[in-house]
């Protein structure tokens, strides 16, 4: 997801209601950020915590609370040494769960 007007704001705010200032905060920080195909920002950590005014132990922590509940994840094929890329999932993309949990049969 990448914002580019107003409703996207209010749609990305309305997907994240249940989530903590700091978290809401991070995602909507990815999703206005410059992506490429794939979703992925090219923004390290320290850069994006600069952005949002936090330390960079901290953005770091609640990077990894977004992705351990699915929010955003690592883009696996783009890594420079330590420096890891991340990306918005379909679960913020659509506000969708990408967990299926199977129904058993009676």
């Amino acid at each position: 997801m990448n914002i580019e007007h107003r409703e996207d704001i209010r749609d990305l705010l309305k997907v994240t209601r249940d989530l903590p200032p700091l978290q809401r905060l991070v995602i909507i920080l990815y999703a206005s950020m410059d992506q490429d195909d794939t979703g992925t920002v090219y923004a390290t950590g320290a850069m994006l915590a600069a952005e949002a005014g936090m330390t960079p132990q901290l953005f770091s922590r609640v990077r990894r609370e977004l992705v351990a509940a699915g929010w955003l994840e690592e883009n696996p094929g783009l890594r420079v040494g330590n420096v890891r890329y991340y990306r918005l999932t379909s679960k913020t993309v659509c506000g969708l769960d990408d967990n299926v949990i199977p129904l058993r049969s009676a």
